[in-house]
């Protein structure tokens, strides 16, 4: 259970005096240079202490875009996207368990049942269900608009697995889009409100992390755009997500949750809708490594089914060393990647946090540079 009063930062304040690690700059200010992404934000803590601190290009590049040629701010906040599968989900899941309020073996709640099947709390955060992993619900057959959640969750339901459970890793949205309304009925109140009132609230990170309801509109002034809805851009073809984006009124992504499902669900759900700053996505993990989130041992467990890297809500690196952590963090690391083009990996046994906050979906989607750039700047932060 998290303290109601936490050391917010410890050895921040300090951070903007520390020299920043060249072979970081070297590799981020590339990938600006090579517009594989317009900015972000990196931070790296190793062994109580913040050793690399830095910002990199501008929120946005596209002429329509607010914001456009601003540098990136310490502060800048980015949209998390599948990062809020465990700064929010899984953390709230594991004090939720640390409490009492729920087993690890408990079976989803019979109102959420996906027709007869209750896949156990285990199998949804290692995406281990058999659901799948994802569906335009914002277009046809179904075509669900802003604000529909009650609606998206009883579609998710009616979803059908395409396996049995753990036979295979299917990497799920629909799996946590479930647990986040899992929570929302255990804790009787919408997912925003708990996430602030039992993570980001005792961690004084009020102004650093937080979902973007729909209904309660705030200034989008720290906040990196993401899309540009124009389809000059897919050459001249409109794209199957723009008809939602339209009834929102927005031509780009701005302080409005990049994922169209979360739109649905009114910028809150268990998968996405998380906006916070590097340092914000520090303090988290942080708050993982150190203990102070309880179960850590347990839920950076590998999965044991087979092929799968995933731990309960959290992945893990590839034993041949491939993927975005580089080859360079233990067997005990775990993190998370978000689609947008932000990461937090924690590596226990090194004592090491990464994070890197992007927003590589500007101008549009589609691109998987991102990939190379968390490999690169995993392998920079480690040079010796």
């Amino acid at each position: 259970m998290l303290p109601r009063t936490v050391a917010l930062r410890p050895g921040l304040g300090q951070a903007r005096l520390m020299p920043a690690l060249s072979a970081v700059c070297s590799v981020l200010d590339d990938a600006v240079d090579r517009e594989w992404i317009p900015g972000c934000v990196a931070r790296v803590w190793r062994s109580g202490a913040l050793i690399h601190s830095s910002e990199h290009g501008v929120l946005a590049s596209h002429p329509h875009s607010p914001l456009r040629r601003r540098p990136v701010q310490p502060d800048t906040i980015y949209d998390l996207a599948s990062l809020t599968k465990v700064l929010c989900t899984t953390t709230l899941f594991a004090q939720a368990i640390d409490r009492g309020l729920l087993e690890l073996d408990a079976i989803l709640p019979r109102a959420l049942a996906i027709g007869d099947y209750q896949p156990s709390l285990i199998d949804l955060l290692e995406h281990a269900s058999g659901l799948a992993a994802h569906y335009e619900f914002y277009h046809e057959p179904w075509s669900l608009g802003p604000n529909q959640r009650r609606a998206l969750i009883e579609t998710v339901r009616a979803a059908a697995p395409l396996i049995a459970p753990r036979k295979a890793m299917i990497y799920s949205d629909l799996g946590f889009l479930l647990l986040g309304a899992w929570l929302e009925r255990l804790h009787g109140e919408r997912l925003d409100r708990v996430f602030m009132r039992e993570i980001a609230g005792p961690l004084g990170l009020q102004d650093e992390v937080g979902f973007r309801p729909l209904d309660q509109p705030s200034s989008p002034d720290r906040v990196a755009p993401t899309e540009v809805y124009d389809a000059a851009l897919h050459g001249g073809v409109a794209q199957n997500w723009y008809a939602i984006r339209s009834r929102l009124g927005q031509s780009v992504a701005h302080g409005i949750v990049h994922d169209d499902n979360c739109v649905i669900m009114g910028g809150v759900a268990g998968h996405a809708g998380l906006f916070a700053s590097a340092d914000g996505i520090l303090a988290i993990a942080l708050a993982w490594l150190e203990g102070r989130i309880p179960g850590r041992e347990r839920f950076s467990q590998p999965s044991d089914v087979p092929g799968s890297t995933r731990r309960l809500g959290f992945d893990g690196p590839n034993p041949d060393g491939s993927a975005s952590t580089g080859g360079v963090m233990s067997a005990s690391a775990f993190g998370h990647l978000g689609y947008t083009g932000t990461s937090v990996w924690i590596d226990p046994e090194r004592e090491s946090i990464y994070v890197l906050a992007s927003n590589r979906v500007h101008p549009i989607r589609g691109s998987d540079a991102i990939s190379e750039v968390r490999i690169g700047f995993h392998r920079a932060a480690n040079k010796k």
